[in-house]
């Protein structure tokens, strides 16, 4: 055999193997390159999917609360176009507002009004309020509640300021919760104008609503109408007073409004001023005045105005609704979050596939490495021995040997080379029987110290023979281990033969075991003068088939299943086993055995 072939071999598969290895680690790198740009473009799209969805639901949303608005505007409304007529201060406008409100009886929100308060300013000057209740319609003097205590001053002074008490017709008060609509007349004989500056306010009429009814029907309707069913709607629709935002309806009590800017969305309540369009007459010309000449000329007193539009800050009520979640924005900030979640984990654990994968692929064709350069060695292991054998044999069969001393040296190397074959066969299946999990070992208590010097005395011959001093520091009184003898001497074996093997000629191998405290395990200690193990290599070579770049290197015989066998060995007895560099150069294999626990 050529000295020179194995080293370019070595080189030939080091350089194949690196670019094979590098093959990979570019796919890999590709790989996460792609899953990052991917997550990139994820966050991206996912973003931008969030930020429509929050535009679309706040379109639907505030969609939702114009529609309830539009909705409650209307309702009101009708009670407007029924109750609403210019009236003229200088008739009794009490018989029309009864028949008005028997009107509104026939309507199906009739509960929605509770009755009417009439408020005029009497001959000697003193305000007078009368109440109309729904079911009496009859008008009846009434004390001033406190709340209208500012009509009652704007009447008696004469005031025509808006400050002081506002009369917009068909706007909506609280308190009291009411539609006013005024009494004019023009003042002395000064030509009426088209404006309302230009009367004088001699009364006003105001359609009292019943906060009940609004609470607990009208409002409920029309949430469950325009957001759904409340107890399974995303919202928390609610209606509250624009001066200290109490409560008027809730559709989740328990839920806390909280701060103005939580809301999703407000709306003003009523949205718009009384009507919703100008109320004509059913012959088309527009708004009317009660009490018009018979003879369709111009009437006694000004066309009526238009109402005047509602402003937010006018607006008793307002609508507001909030996502349960906290807001809107926090609740698709949730989804986008819990959706980015989802897709990244998609794509961690796609790359975490390729990444066990690659490794998996990577460690098989490392073990398929390792086993074919175990294959090899260990056919050039059973080569040796069986070359010798057969030379001897044929030897002597031929009777080229037949000097006693002779025969008797060739004797002795055929046993050697059989037992060393023997050896290497019994390694193979120990081998195989750990990895088929087929092996057990017995439970025994052992005395490690005749162990010791069982396996020094089986290997003195080849200690001898490699000039190494043997030192021992193996003491008798030792604590016993519990174990497989023969499993343990294998493992004792591997050890001093590696320490052989690798360690220098002319050198030394020391076996030391000491005891610890009552409890902790007994300590065995093999070391030699060799060249010593890396301190990266330390634990790689417990690994099956590993072979240690020196060993390549120097073409030392072996298979690599010595210290894997050890390893599993001493793991099965409960023990652990490492690698020490040792002070001065070489190696030192540490065992730890548990102690067989002495009944006191």
């Amino acid at each position: 055999m050529n000295p020179s072939a194995r080293p370019s071999g070595c080189y030939t598969r080091g350089v194949g193997r690196k670019t094979k290895d590098r093959g990979l680690w570019l796919t890999l790198g590709a790989l996460a390159v792609l899953l990052v740009v991917l997550a990139a473009l994820q966050y991206r799209w996912i973003s931008e999917i969030g930020r429509a969805e929050a535009e679309r639901r706040r379109t639907q949303l505030e969609r939702s609360a114009w529609r309830f608005g539009a909705a409650f505007d209307r309702e009101v409304g009708r009670a407007v176009m029924v109750f609403f007529r210019m009236e003229r201060a200088g008739g009794d406008p009490r018989p029309r507002l009864v028949e008005r409100l028997a009107e509104w009886g026939k309507d199906e929100h009739a509960p929605l009004v509770s009755g009417l308060l009439l408020a005029t300013r009497a001959a000697s000057g003193e305000g007078r309020l009368e109440a109309c209740p729904a079911a009496e319609r009859a008008f009846r003097e009434v004390p001033w509640p406190p709340e209208l205590e500012p009509l009652r001053r704007r009447l008696e002074t004469d005031a025509d300021g808006r400050e002081s008490f506002p009369v917009r017709p068909g706007s909506l008060l609280e308190p009291p919760l009411a539609l006013p609509f005024p009494l004019v007349n023009a003042p002395g004989e000064r030509s009426p104008g088209p404006q309302w500056g230009q009367f004088r306010l001699e009364g006003v009429v105001l359609v009292q609503l019943d906060l009940a009814y609004v609470r607990d029907q009208l409002l409920p309707q029309l949430a469950e109408a325009h957001f759904g069913p409340l107890a399974e709607s995303e919202y928390v629709v609610a209606v509250v007073r624009r001066t200290d935002r109490s409560v008027v309806f809730s559709s989740d009590p328990l839920v806390e409004l909280g701060s103005p800017r939580a809301d999703d969305v407000q709306r003003s309540l009523p949205g718009r001023g009384g009507r919703p369009g100008p109320d004509r007459d059913r012959g088309g010309r527009g708004p009317r005045l009660e009490g018009g000449r018979p003879d369709g000329g111009p009437p006694e007193m000004p066309r009526e105005p238009e109402p005047r539009k509602v402003s937010d800050d006018e607006s008793p009520w307002l609508l507001v609704a909030r996502h349960r979640g906290g807001s809107l924005e926090q609740a698709v900030a949730r989804v986008r979050r819990r959706n980015l979640a989802v897709g990244l984990g998609v794509l961690a654990l796609l790359g975490a596939t390729a990444g066990i994968l690659a490794t998996s692929a990577q460690r098989a064709r490392h073990l398929a490495r390792q086993q074919m350069e175990f294959v090899a060695g260990v056919t050039h292991e059973l080569n040796t021995p069986l070359a010798a054998i057969r030379s001897a044999g044929q030897n002597l069969a031929d009777g080229i040997v037949t000097d006693p001393p002779q025969v008797r040296r060739y004797g002795g190397l055929i046993e050697k080379e059989g037992g060393r074959l023997t050896a290497l066969v019994a390694q193979v299946l120990d081998f195989a029987g750990i990895q088929s999990g087929s092996r057990a070992y017995a439970a025994e208590p052992l005395s490690l110290a005749r162990l010791v010097g069982e396996v020094l005395a089986d290997h003195r011959l080849a200690l001898e023979q490699a000039g190494m001093a043997v030192e021992r520091d193996v003491p008798e009184d030792l604590p016993e281990v519990r174990g497989d003898a023969t499993a343990l001497r294998l493992v004792l074996a591997n050890l001093v033969a590696n320490a052989v093997k690798f360690g220098a000629s002319g050198g030394s191998l020391a076996v030391r075991a000491a005891a610890g405290p009552a409890g902790s395990p007994v300590t065995l200690r093999v070391e030699d003068r060799g060249p010593g193990i890396p301190r990266e290599e330390r634990e790689r070579v417990f690994e099956p088939f590993y072979r240690g770049p020196a060993a390549e290197r120097n073409a030392t015989p072996g298979s690599g299943l010595g210290l894997s066998l050890v390893r599993h060995v001493v793991r099965a007895h409960g023990g652990r086993v490492h690698v020490e560099g040792r002070e001065g150069g070489g190696a030192a294999v540490v065992l730890e055995l548990p102690a067989v626990e002495t009944k006191a």
